[in-house]
């Protein structure tokens, strides 16, 4: 340098010339004494930022925009201990997903339904098409529960049932959030932190199952279709309409992500039914023979997920069978 130190470069070869492809190196002023150059570099500012440890917010208040909003969604008080605020709950969320626009979100303890909720609100900022599983018990509290055993009211019955969370929270406030109706089909007052009305609801829909266990036997005879048939289509992502199955050789509703085929025999036929459909992702087999199935999974186009029916959904959801060899 000017005084006779020794300086070094700030990049090597390879990173300079691909800041300099970049379009990030800038040649500065010309110095005639030293008969060199001043060389500028870029660095594009970054569009995310390291959250903090500790937010503080008044959007992120519990007793507002959790205890106070469920009551305006439902209409009524009481219904759920301590709800999050949407807001925190649309924040944490929107640490992970902010740029995917497409994310699944599950969870597993869905509470009053707040993360549903949360979803839609970051949907609605960007145009998204998220999606939100919410998984829930309709477990009753404690003293209710009480209660309702005195007069010889047990879990099982509708009168019972219909104090549990799913019923008084979940499920009320899924459907008030999306179609902006209350339970009693009034329009929900106020408006969403931002502007927007409640009552203006959300352009998600909304599905609820109910998980049952069912004997593996009769699954795997194929007498159970019917009910497992939502756990295909929630596979195959929960795309369209869900129509009902038929009694046929295959099951290849127009437009769907999906496609079952009931009798290997008929292979060829259902190859050319799906021949030239680019919407389908997934395909089941209903076979009993691990050859053949793998003969035919070698035929299908490699981009399908293939799955043997009914071996693969049975050890998918097998619960509590593993055994001590």
């Amino acid at each position: 340098d000017t005084e006779g130190g020794h300086r070094c470069w700030g990049f090597i070869q390879s990173s300079m010339q691909k800041m300099i492809d970049d379009g990030n190196v800038l040649l500065g002023k010309y110095h005639e004494k030293r008969d060199d150059w001043t060389i500028n570099y870029r660095v594009p500012k970054k569009n995310t930022r390291k959250l903090k440890t500790v937010w503080w917010e008044k959007s992120h208040d519990a007793g507002t925009h959790g205890t106070d909003m469920l009551k305006k969604l439902l209409g009524a008080q009481g219904l759920f201990p301590f709800p999050k605020s949407v807001y925190a709950v649309k924040d944490c969320l929107g640490a992970v997903v902010r740029n995917r626009p497409d994310a699944l979100i599950l969870d597993f303890f869905a509470g009053s339904g707040t993360t549903l909720h949360a979803t839609c609100l970051l949907n609605a900022e960007d145009g998204g098409t998220r999606r939100s599983v919410l998984v829930t018990n309709n477990e009753v509290d404690e003293k209710t529960a009480r209660q309702l055993q005195r007069l010889d009211v047990f879990r099982g019955d509708p009168k019972f049932e219909r104090h549990g969370i799913f019923m008084q929270a979940t499920r009320p406030r899924c459907e008030a959030v999306v179609s902006g109706r209350r339970p009693d089909r009034s329009k929900i007052p106020g408006a969403h932190v931002g502007g927007r009305p409640f009552a203006h609801g959300f352009e998600e829909n909304v599905e609820f199952f109910r998980i049952d266990y069912l004997d593996p036997d009769d699954v795997d005879l194929g007498t159970q279709f019917g009910a497992i048939f939502p756990s295909l289509w929630l596979s195959a992502g929960g795309v369209g309409e869900r129509p009902k199955p038929k009694d046929s050789d295959m099951f290849v509703p127009d437009g769907a992500t999906y496609a079952v085929l009931f009798r290997e025999e008929k292979f060829r036929k259902f190859v050319k039914a799906i021949a030239g459909r680019e919407t389908l992702t997934h395909v089941w087999i209903v076979t009993d023979s691990e050859d053949a199935f793998a003969e035919m999974r070698a035929a299908l186009h490699p981009r399908l997920t293939t799955s043997m029916l009914y071996r693969d959904y049975l050890r998918n959801f097998r619960i509590n069978t593993r055994q001590n060899l």
